[in-house]
């Protein structure tokens, strides 16, 4: 039994090799707006981790003050310590507290984290006997308006 081949017309394979390379450039431009997308995405991660870790600092940085500046109540033997009650603000602008939390108000808002003024996002210090609560908020300026922020309580102790 002889079977009968035939030919296609080599008309009908013109533009084959046009369409693949079409296919193979669409799946190849997806890919790279992927990894567009993935790249715009860990550059705001690493801000918002910035502006997180310079908000500890910063909380960090009034509560080492807060224990430095102890007052000493030398009627109590033996002495003891407590923190100074001025040092509490809410909300913590350039015009409330004492010297020492004014500077650092003066710090935060001179750029180490975006959207605190006198006016917005203020930073608050809470005293409840020896527990501090520092509470630090900042707006991020990648475009969302959410409020972000930052607590830590910690309870300064004197030996």
């Amino acid at each position: 039994m002889i079977t009968n081949f035939n030919m296609q017309n080599k008309s009908a394979q013109q533009g084959a090799v046009l369409l693949e390379a079409l296919i193979a450039f669409l799946i190849f431009s997806m890919g790279l707006l992927g990894v567009i997308g993935l790249q715009a995405t860990a550059i705001n991660n690493t801000l918002d981790a910035r502006y997180r870790s310079d908000a500890a600092f910063l909380a960090n940085q009034v509560i080492a003050q807060m224990w430095a500046d102890s007052q000493a109540n030398t009627a109590t033997v033996p002495t003891t310590y407590t923190i100074k009650p001025s040092y509490a603000c809410n909300p913590c602008t350039k015009a409330n507290g004492n010297a020492n939390t004014q500077a650092w108000v003066s710090q935060i808002q001179s750029g180490f984290l975006p959207g605190v003024s006198d006016t917005t996002n203020q930073p608050v210090i809470a005293i409840n006997g020896n527990q501090v609560t520092v509470t630090m908020n900042w707006q991020s300026p990648q475009g969302d308006k959410q409020t972000h922020n930052y607590i830590t309580k910690t309870e300064i102790q004197f030996n």
